[in-house]
């Protein structure tokens, strides 16, 4: 979360499933790690709270703009520091942290490079970058198909507040204009994981038939779906084409 004091009127992610791409992702990337972790925008920092669990050497921080957020991330877990921050003016002394993540946060910001030269000020050289990024401006996939022929082009801007459509190739830039090496990326969300994505937020969204909702056919097909991108991220975890989420590794110059 980026912004907002107030707690959201929708339920609020507060945990994670140990299958989690994301988390499995950022947690290999963080084995052998040690010292302080920043989790930027962490809301209630469960990411970072499941990170610190596995690897105990680790000092976890968390910082955001919602309180509501922060206050659950230490309620949650006393061990963390938490920080009231805007992520374009962070407020820490610059090479304070050994390692970095930020999930599903940048595609929020009206100027993520703002964001990425503060985290970057605040790592030491050396230190590790992780970031869970949606590309949904990137070629041949369905988001980018449906923002080029203006068929609900805007469900995520509306529903999540995502208001950059990053490229893959635009997401490297990004980092290394701000001082990154980027080490390595794989990706998530393909064809049948953008399908599960684009009818969730569908779904979710106002003017959904809710008898189709409760149909116990149409329940049984989405479970389906879920299960069956999830497969896919895991067996199309080194393809780039045709992939929306971008899970990057960089290391800070």
């Amino acid at each position: 979360m980026t912004s907002g004091q107030a707690a959201p009127t929708w339920r609020p992610d507060t945990s994670l499933n140990p299958g989690n791409i994301a988390l499995a992702r950022a947690v290999a990337q963080m084995a052998g790690r040690s010292g302080r972790v920043l989790e930027a925008g962490a809301g209630t920092a469960r990411f970072l709270r499941a990170i610190c669990s596995r690897f105990p050497e680790l000092k976890g921080h968390a910082c955001d703009t919602a309180i509501w957020g922060l206050a659950y991330a230490k309620q949650a877990d006393g061990q963390l520091a938490v920080t009231r921050a805007d992520l374009t003016a962070l407020p820490y002394q610059s090479e304070t942290f050994d390692a970095v993540v930020v999930f599903d946060v940048l595609e929020h910001l009206r100027q993520p490079e703002l964001a990425v030269r503060e985290m970057a000020r605040v790592m030491r050289p050396g230190g590790l970058f992780h970031a869970l990024v949606p590309c949904e401006g990137q070629p041949a996939t369905l988001h980018w198909l449906m923002w080029k022929v203006g068929v609900a082009a805007d469900l995520k801007e509306k529903r999540l507040g995502h208001v950059q459509r990053f490229t893959h190739g635009a997401l490297r830039g990004l980092l290394e204009g701000e001082g990154f090496r980027v080490a390595g990326a794989s990706y998530s969300m393909h064809w049948i994981g953008q399908v599960k994505d684009i009818v969730m937020h569908a779904q979710e969204g106002q003017g959904f038939p809710q008898w189709l909702a409760r149909n116990p056919v149409y329940r049984v097909l989405n479970t389906g779906l879920w299960a069956a991108s999830y497969l896919e991220s895991r067996a199309l975890a080194p393809l780039a084409a045709c992939a929306v989420a971008v899970h990057v590794t960089a290391v800070k110059q």
